[in-house]
C-alpha cells in the first residue's frame, strides 16, 4: 500500500547554511526533515530512526556522500531513494553517484524556489515505484498459488485430462482428446512438443513464455512443463500480463527520462558498451555525439521552467525526426533500435550513438544536420525564440574504447564547440583534454587566490586633455601565480564568471581600489578611480548594496568612484540596468559604457540610462589612422556623446598622434600605453607633476595608408 504518514527525510550536509535552507524548503512542501551535519551522524540518525529518504551532499568530513551512499544501500537495500546534492556536474562525479547507488542527483546552486518540488516529485516516483513492487509480489504469489490452467498431455501432444482453469480462460475451449497443435498456432506447439521432451529428458521443471490473442489484445502467458510418468507431462499456464505491464513501467521509470521519453544517461551508457562490443567485433567505427542548446539557462531564467520544458520537449522531437530522416541508422548492421539511438542526459543534454559509421564525415554531416533543425524558430508565448546547439563528436576506436571515456570526450568536444562561438561542431582530440585538465588545474588554483593573497593591483592613468595632466586611474587586477607567475586576465576573469568565483574576486577589487584612492588622498593626491564591472556581478542582486556598504567603510566619497560596464552587459538587461545604474548615479557614483561601438545598442537606448561617460573601443583607436572608416566611426561617437551630455575617454592610446587627432575631435579623457602602462600604485606619484602637451591636429592632415581617394 502507498504510505500515508508523514514522509521523513534525512538531509546530511557540513554548511549549516545549506542544512537550514534546505529544511525550511522541505517543511514547506510538508515533509518532516531531520538534519545532520557529516556522514558520520548520518549514519547514527539512520540507524536510531526509520527514513523514507536521505538526502547526502558530496562533500563532507569523516565521511564523504559517496561512502554514506554505499552504506546505507547495503543496510536498506535498492529501494531507499537516496539523493547526492553536488557542485559537480562533471560525467565522472555523476557516474560515481550512481555506482555506488544513489537514485539521482542535484546539482549545486540549488534552486530554493523549485527544489520542494522537485522532492515532491522524487517522493511520488518512490511510492509508485513501491506501488508497483506490492502488485508485482501480490500476483507473484497469487499465479504461484493457483495456477490459471492445468492439464496433462501424452507423449502425442493429446490431452489427457484437464485438471482446472480460472473463469473466463481461454483454456475452457481445451478439451480431452484435442492436440495442442489443433488449440495452439503451429509456432506455439512447436514450442511446447520441444519442452515437453526436454522436461522428460532432464527431469526438471521447464518454462518458457508466450504471447496469444485475447478479444483483439495481446495477452502474455508463462508456461511451466514437468514429466509425471515416462509418457505424460503435466502443463500449467499463467496469465502473466499484468506482471509484465508492471515490469515495463518499472523498466521506463528506471531507464527512460520522465518529461521528454527518451532513454535516459544509464540505459544509453549500457547500450553503448553493448555497440562498442559489436564495433569490435565487426571492426567498425561507432561515433557519439553530445549535443547541448546553446543559451537555454537564460530560457529558463526570463520564461521560466514550464517554457524550458516544452523546449526540450520539443528539441527532443526535432532530433528524432532529423535521425529518422537521415537514413545513417536504417543502413547500420548495427542492434540498436532507432528509438534507443538518442538519449537525453539531463538538463539540457542530448546524446546519440552512430553505429557502424562508413566515414568520419558522416558523423559530421549529421551535426550539421541537427543544428540546422535547431535554428528552426520555437513558437514560445505567441513569439519565436531562435536557439542554437553546440555539438562534441568522439570516435570509436580512435577517441577511446570504452562507453565512460567516449562521453567524457565528446563532452570535452562539446565545451570546446561551445567556446568556438556556440552553433558549433567539434571532433575531439588529445590537446583538449591537456586543456581540460590545465584549465581545471588553474580553477582549483583560482579558489585559493583570495584566501592566499595571490591577487593584486595594478592602475593605468587617464589623461585629461584639458589640464594636460593625470587626474583619474583605471584598477586592473592581475594574478601572480605560486608557480606559473602572472596569468592573463583574459585566462582567468572568464573562468571566475562561470564558476560564481568573480562575485568575491570583484568585491576586492573594490574594496582594495577604493582603500588605495582613500590612501593617496591622506598622502596629498586626489585622484578619480575607475573599476570594471562584470556581467555576472552586474546580475547580483546585492550589487548597489555592496558598492555603497564598500564606500562607506574605505570613507570614498561616491563623486570619486566610477563604475564601467560593457555596452553588451547593459542591453542584454536593459530594464534591470535603468534601476541599478540610477540608484548608483543617484548616490553619486559615476557609470561609464565600456568598449563602446563593439555591441548593438542604439542611441534611443543609450540616452535612456544614466551614463556619465562613455569609452571608445581601442580596436576603433588602433585602426583610426590607417582607416578613414574607423575615423568617422570615432567622430561619430564622440559627436552624438557630446550631444547627449556625455564625457568621451578614448583607450587605447600608443601614438602621439592618435591623441592629437582625438584632442581635436573633442575627446575628453586618454588612455594607453602611450601616457603609461597599468603601474603599482606606489608609482603613481611620479607621474602626478608630468605635463603632457598636445597639438591639435587638424583632419585633412591625416592620410590614410589604406584610402582609395
Amino acid at each position: 500500500m502507498i504510505k500515508t504518514e508523514l514522509f521523513k527525510i534525512l538531509v546530511a550536509d557540513d554548511d549549516a547554511t545549506i542544512r537550514l535552507l534546505m529544511q525550511a524548503a522541505l517543511e514547506q512542501a510538508g515533509f518532516s526533515v531531520t538534519l545532520a551535519c557529516n556522514g558520520e551522524e548520518a549514519i547514527r540518525l539512520f540507524d536510531e530512526s526509520t527514513y523514507d529518504m536521505v538526502m547526502l551532499d558530496v562533500d563532507m568530513p569523516l565521511l564523504d556522500g559517496y561512502k554514506v551512499c554505499s552504506r546505507l544501500r547495503k543496510k536498506k537495500g535498492n529501494e531507499l531513494p537516496i539523493i547526492m546534492v553536488t557542485g559537480m556536474d562533471d560525467v565522472e562525479s555523476i557516474d560515481h553517484a550512481f555506482d555506488v547507488g544513489a537514485t539521482d542527483f542535484i546539482a549545486k546552486p540549488i534552486n530554493w524556489n523549485l527544489i520542494g518540488y522537485r522532492v515532491l516529485y522524487l517522493k511520488r516516483a518512490y511510492l509508485n515505484l513501491l506501488e508497483l513492487k506490492t502488485v508485482n509480489a501480490r500476483n507473484t504469489a497469487i499465479f504461484s498459488a493457483i495456477p490459471d490452467a492445468m492439464f496433462i498431455l501424452n507423449d502425442r501432444g493429446s490431452v489427457v485430462r484437464v485438471c482446472g482453469y480460472p473463469e473466463n480462460s481461454i483454456l475452457q475451449s481445451l478439451k480431452c482428446g484435442r492436440t495442442i497443435d489443433q488449440f495452439f498456432r503451429e509456432d506455439i506447439a512447436k514450442v511446447y512438443f520441444y519442452y515437453m521432451q526436454r522436461a522428460r529428458n532432464n527431469g526438471k521443471v521447464e518454462h518458457f513464455e508466450y504471447d496469444l490473442q485475447v478479444d483483439g489484445k495481446t495477452r502474455n502467458h508463462e508456461a511451466r512443463i514437468v514429466s509425471i510418468k515416462s509418457q505424460e507431462t503435466l502443463c500449467l499456464i499463467r496469465d502473466i500480463t499484468e506482471r509484465k505491464e508492471s515490469e515495463c513501467k518499472i523498466f521506463r521509470l528506471a531507464n527512460f527520462d520522465n518529461l521528454t521519453g527518451l532513454p535516459n544517461r544509464k540505459f544509453l551508457s549500457e547500450r553503448l558498451k553493448r555497440e562498442i562490443i559489436l564495433a569490435k567485433d565487426n571492426g567498425g567505427t561507432l561515433a557519439v555525439l553530445l549535443m547541448d542548446i546553446d543559451g537555454f539557462k537564460s530560457i529558463n531564467e526570463t520564461m521560466g521552467h514550464n517554457t524550458g520544458d516544452e523546449i526540450l520537449q520539443v528539441t527532443a522531437k526535432r532530433l528524432i525526426d532529423c535521425i529518422a530522416n537521415s537514413g545513417l541508422l536504417q543502413k547500420s548492421q548495427s542492434a540498436l533500435p532507432l528509438e534507443f539511438a538518442f538519449a537525453r542526459l539531463g538538463g539540457d543534454e542530448f546524446a546519440l550513438i552512430i553505429p557502424n559509421l562508413q566515414r568520419e564525415e558522416d558523423a559530421l554531416i549529421m551535426a550539421h544536420r541537427i543544428q540546422e533543425i535547431m535554428r528552426h524558430p520555437f513558437n514560445l508565448e505567441s513569439r519565436d525564440v531562435v536557439l542554437t546547439m553546440s555539438i562534441g563528436i568522439a570516435l570509436c576506436p580512435n577517441d577511446g574504447n570504452d562507453a565512460e571515456t567516449l562521453l567524457k570526450y565528446a563532452d570535452t568536444a562539446m565545451y570546446h564547440a561551445k567556446n568556438e562561438g556556440r552553433d558549433n561542431s567539434q571532433f575531439y582530440n588529445s590537446f583538449l583534454t591537456q586543456q581540460a585538465e590545465k584549465r581545471l588545474v588553474l580553477e582549483n588554483d583560482l579558489r585559493n587566490a583570495l584566501l592566499n593573497n595571490e591577487f593584486q593591483l595594478v592602475y593605468q592613468p587617464q589623461l585629461k586633455i584639458v589640464s594636460e595632466r593625470i587626474q583619474s586611474v583605471e584598477a586592473l587586477i592581475r594574478w601572480e601565480h605560486p608557480e606559473r607567475g602572472l596569468v592573463s586576465p583574459d585566462e582567468f576573469i572568464p573562468m571566475a564568471e562561470e564558476n560564481g568565483l568573480i562575485i568575491p574576486i570583484g568585491e576586492w577589487v573594490l574594496r582594495t581600489a577604493c582603500a588605495e584612492a582613500v590612501q593617496w588622498e591622506k598622502d596629498g593626491v586626489v585622484l578619480h578611480m575607475a573599476i570594471n564591472l562584470s556581467p555576472i556581478q552586474f546580475k547580483d542582486p546585492d550589487l548597489v548594496k555592496c558598492v555603497l556598504g564598500i564606500l562607506t567603510e574605505t570613507g570614498l566619497p561616491p563623486n570619486r568612484l566610477t563604475l564601467e560596464v560593457t555596452e553588451s552587459t547593459l542591453m542584454n538587461c536593459i530594464d534591470e540596468a535603468q534601476e541599478k545604474l540610477k540608484v548608483l548615479r543617484d548616490c553619486g557614483l559615476h557609470i561609464a559604457l565600456d568598449d563602446f561601438g563593439t555591441g548593438y545598442s542604439s542611441m534611443s537606448y543609450l540616452k535612456q540610462l544614466p551614463v556619465n561617460d562613455i569609452k571608445v573601443d581601442k580596436t576603433f583607436i588602433s585602426e583610426m589612422l590607417e582607416d578613414k572608416n574607423s575615423l568617422a566611426i570615432v567622430r561619430s561617437i564622440i559627436t552624438l556623446s557630446k550631444n547627449l551630455n556625455f564625457t568621451v575617454t578614448a583607450e587605447g592610446i600608443e601614438k602621439l598622434n592618435q591623441a592629437e587627432i582625438l584632442k581635436s575631435l573633442g575627446c575628453d579623457y586618454l588612455q594607453g600605453n602611450y601616457f603609461s602602462k597599468p603601474i603599482h600604485s606606489k608609482e603613481i606619484y611620479s607621474l602626478l607633476n608630468r605635463h603632457w602637451p598636445l597639438r591639435a591636429t587638424e583632419l585633412n592632415e591625416v592620410v590614410h595608408e589604406n584610402s582609395r581617394y
